[in-house]
């Protein structure tokens, strides 16, 4: 249908035509009641007489009235004349992003820029539970003051909002495709119920288009373009200008199950600008601005380095050597490098070196390997570029155990010239500076974090000690040994009390010999929060922490669990979030980062998060037993008691804490003669090692026996059971115990020590 110039629909009077698409023909058109321009969608004459189409049509005005931000289009109207159906929107001047695609490439800030002005709008949208649905180049508006403005919510659909608990089941039919080839999700191409996440999938192939120029999935027609978003992988970024920290991030928002994507707008986002405020060269000490005239894009993931020795029992040294190198790497302000836990994730894996480029966001690969008889050595390492695969450098060193600091000196060197990074004058001199310099000590050392990373800490305490001894001056090995003191105490094992004395006399030891050190601070803010319950000085701790160490994950992750348990929550998830960021292979950043939605109640975003977690590493302590509380917090106690079978089974059922988490989900499930035979086990194993009594609080009050838990948990207030002050305060565990009086007595001696 074409609407003459001059023509009025109700009080506005066309002017000229804007364009025309699959919802309508757009005019000009004149306000005659305000006395402004506005914009009007004509619906097609063919569409006049389908009730559906009118009630699509009226649909995407609803939709978009319902809305009320800047970067989406604003509606004013709408209405019927004679036959012409028609809605009535702000007028916009400048241009869609299709045709800012089609006239030239778009710098990689300004597609950063763009991505996050539309990632508001659709928080927007999706907060009011409607999902666009139809997200492309085409549908974007390029204002000429340089707003992004989202349109056409013809094929919108609503439903509930995230934060309220989405419904995906009523967005469409199972089976009905609707969408534009080339920008729908894998779930919306295979007719499968879609949330929110189905427009993070497509706003992830616009970003690629704007930062590559090319569409991520074009194929010669719709039916293999559709078929290469189910099945492939985008051409990798590398070489096409892309800036590396947003490799990661495009691999994320492209993820076939929205399980793995971006969970939400802002998450997204935040990622974002997480990356802009991160950029790859090095930084001025005083301020932390890139320095322009030397910002290099080096980037390298180490992979931990093979054992080559002749038992596996020297596999610590290997690890250790890659933590090392990883470490002297990282003291490069001019180089960006994947943290420990996400390097690792690879270990063990035959992983295509470009995927873990795409998945680390990194430019370069050092592999390696470590052969140890006696006290020789022979190392060898390669660097590798993620682009071709070819290698830039190599090298092998043959030599005695007492070198070992200047072989990791020497590496670390090599690596840089070769990815041709200037040295800063404080790090030319060196770049490995060893907490001791007695080679058993460091041994020991080696061995400690080894067992620590496992989350054997009994051994941990044994190597760190010996480390202690050798060397009595070795801050690390008091880092080490107060951490590994702590999660001692808090799984079981050791009596509570005990555990956090020595680990407080480690901790404070280390202070005295590195009073700047971030892990140091870090150490404390454990101690405060497991032992000493001082939210204040924790909270400091773990400020100081991020401000000695910003590039490192542990501050913000800690701190984001903290204030997970306070009113804090938006401030706990920017920072679990950065934590992620940070270190997106480690499961229990992840699973810091969704402790905000457990603490709050929110247990079906939580248990995304700590599915995630379990994702990353299966056999993550932490991210199980994390899982299983949330899953019978939500009621899904299948899914929860697998998770703590495993992580029982995981432990020959010697971890206190796993039996104590099995038998609370049991009991909640009904399971009670099974719950019963955990805790019979439980106190079996207390006749061995020591079982904290808040782990037999959580099964007793599962099971209704209320003044059983009741003195148990008294009893853990006078030994000062870890976390307890958060559990009592916010778990659901002990709802079931809130409404005795006896239960208020409990809280009201919560207090620092």
């Amino acid at each position: 249908m074409t609407i003459a110039q001059g023509r009025r629909l109700g009080p506005y009077e066309i002017l000229s035509p804007l364009g025309s698409g699959g919802m309508g023909e757009v005019y000009r058109a004149r306000d005659s009641r305000l006395g402004r321009d506005v914009a009007v969608k004509v619906l097609p004459q063919l569409s006049t007489g389908s009730a559906e189409a009118i009630a699509r049509f009226e649909r995407e005005a609803r939709a978009v009235a319902s809305l009320s931000h800047p970067n989406i289009m604003a509606i004013h109207d709408f209405g019927h004349d004679g036959d012409v159906v028609y809605s009535v929107t702000e007028l916009l001047e400048g241009e869609t992003l299709r045709e800012r695609l089609e006239a030239s490439a778009i710098p990689p800030r300004k597609a950063i820029e763009y991505a996050e002005q539309i990632l508001r709008g659709l928080a927007a949208a999706h907060d009011r539970g409607i999902v666009h649905r139809d997200l492309k180049p085409d549908n974007l508006f390029l204002t000429r003051d340089g707003i992004v403005k989202i349109l056409d919510f013809g094929i919108a659909r609503e439903t509930k909002g995230p934060s309220e608990g989405s419904n995906p089941e009523s967005l469409t039919a199972s089976g009905t495709v609707v969408g534009t080839p080339g920008y729908m999700s894998p779930e919306q191409i295979r007719g499968k119920p879609v949330d929110h996440r189905s427009d993070l999938f497509s706003l992830g192939v616009i970003l690629y288009e704007m930062l590559t120029g090319k569409r991520a999935f074009q194929r010669e027609n719709p039916v293999e373009t559709m078929m290469s978003i189910l099945q492939d992988e985008p051409s990798p970024t590398a070489g096409r200008g892309v800036p590396p920290e947003l490799t990661g991030i495009l691999a994320h928002g492209l993820e076939k199950s929205p399980e793995d994507r971006f969970q939400s707008a802002r998450d997204f986002a935040f990622a974002l600008q997480a990356a802009e405020r991160e950029p790859s060269g090095p930084r001025s000490p005083a301020t932390g601005s890139a320095r322009p005239a030397e910002r290099s894009e080096a980037s390298i993931a180490v992979l931990p380095f093979r054992n080559m020795s002749a038992g596996p029992d020297a596999e610590y040294f290997s690890d250790g050597m890659t933590e090392e190198i990883i470490s002297a790497l990282a003291a490069i302000a001019a180089m960006r490098v994947a943290a420990r836990t996400s390097s690792f994730a690879f270990k063990g894996k035959d992983t295509d070196v470009r995927q873990i480029g795409r998945e680390l966001g990194v430019r370069s690969v050092l592999e390696g390997s470590v052969r140890k008889a006696g006290q020789r050595l022979r190392i060898t390492a390669q660097l590798v570029d993620v682009s071709s695969g070819y290698h830039i450098w190599s090298e092998r060193y043959d030599r005695e155990m007492k070198d070992v600091f200047e072989v990791q000196d020497e590496i670390s060197r090599s690596i840089a010239g070769a990815l041709k990074v200037k040295l800063l004058p404080e790090e030319e001199e060196s770049l490995v500076t060893p907490g001791t310099r007695n080679v058993e000590a460091y041994n020991r050392f080696l061995k400690g974090r080894y067992f620590f990373n496992q989350r054997a800490s009994a051994k941990a305490v044994v190597e760190f000690e010996a480390a202690i001894a050798r060397d009595p001056g070795f801050a690390a090995a008091y880092t080490g040994l107060a951490d590994s003191y702590c999660t001692y105490g808090f799984y079981g094992g050791i009596p509570t009390r005990e555990a956090f004395a020595k680990a407080q006399a480690a901790a404070e030891k280390a202070r005295d010999l590195e009073p700047d050190s971030a892990d140091v601070h870090v150490a404390l803010g454990i101690l405060d929060h497991y032992y000493r319950w001082d939210l204040d000085r924790e909270e400091r701790h773990f400020r100081r922490a991020i401000e000695l160490a910003p590039r490192s994950s542990d501050g913000y992750s800690w701190l984001a669990l903290l204030l997970s348990t306070t009113s804090r929550k938006d401030e706990a998830l920017e920072l679990g979030r950065r934590a992620v960021e940070l270190e997106p292979m480690s499961a229990n950043t992840h699973v810091n980062a969704a402790m905000t939605y457990y603490f709050a109640r929110r247990y079906d975003e939580a248990i995304v998060g700590f599915r995630k977690a379990v994702h990353v590493d299966p056999n993550s302590v932490y991210a199980l037993f994390a899982l299983g509380l949330a899953c019978r917090a939500g009621g899904r106690y299948d899914e929860g008691i697998e998770a703590l079978e495993r992580l029982a089974a995981q432990s020959q059922r010697e971890m206190p804490w796993a039996l104590a988490m099995l038998g609370m989900t049991l009991a909640s499930a009904g399971r009670s003669a099974d719950a019963r035979r955990v805790l019979e086990e439980l106190e079996g194993l207390a006749k061995r090692l020591y079982v904290p009594p808040v782990h037999l609080a959580f099964v007793r009050a599962q099971l209704g026996e209320t003044d059983a838990a009741l003195a148990l948990l008294a009893r853990a207030l006078e030994e000062r059971n870890t976390f307890l002050w958060a559990w009592l305060r916010h778990d659901q565990a002990f709802d079931p115990l809130r409404s005795d009086p006896r239960f208020d007595t409990l809280l009201d001696q919560i207090r620092p020590e």
